[in-house]
């Protein structure tokens, strides 16, 4: 018993008797413990009403693992996607270049043969000068 039950105890005894004060008290006792039982329970409800449960974090970790392979799969997609792009602009980089590459050449001959022809050009001239 708490020290408030045996104070109330002692003062029963002197009013009511010993045997109705200990009647009296092991009664406020019991009703005591079936209210703090009947609260802890309200209380234990309230807050699993609150608080997640086992379960409930079971199916959120469902849920987190469905949305990260469905998050890989796209990002799987998306690299798959921009690869793709990647190699045809690697594609494209490389006709472009082998067309400038040519047409580079090209221009060089040109550019040879009339440095060429200018020069022979210009000898002959010197020469038929000098003579």
């Amino acid at each position: 018993m708490g020290s408030n039950l045996v104070e109330l105890y002692t003062h029963l005894e002197e009013k009511l008797g010993k045997e109705t004060a200990k009647v009296l008290v092991e009664a406020i006792e019991e009703l005591t413990e079936e209210k703090r039982n009947t609260l802890k329970f309200e209380l234990k409800e309230e807050l699993l009403k609150e608080v997640a449960t086992k379960e409930d974090i079971k199916l959120l970790l469902q849920k987190i693992q469905t949305l990260e392979e469905k998050m890989e799969g796209k990002m799987q997609t998306l690299e798959e996607r921009i690869n793709g792009k990647i190699q045809t602009l690697e594609e494209k980089m490389e006709k472009k270049l082998e067309q400038t590459k040519s047409e580079l050449l090209k221009w060089l001959i040109v550019l040879f043969v009339g440095q060429a022809t200018f020069i022979v050009g210009l000898v002959f001239t010197l020469v038929k000068l000098l003579k």
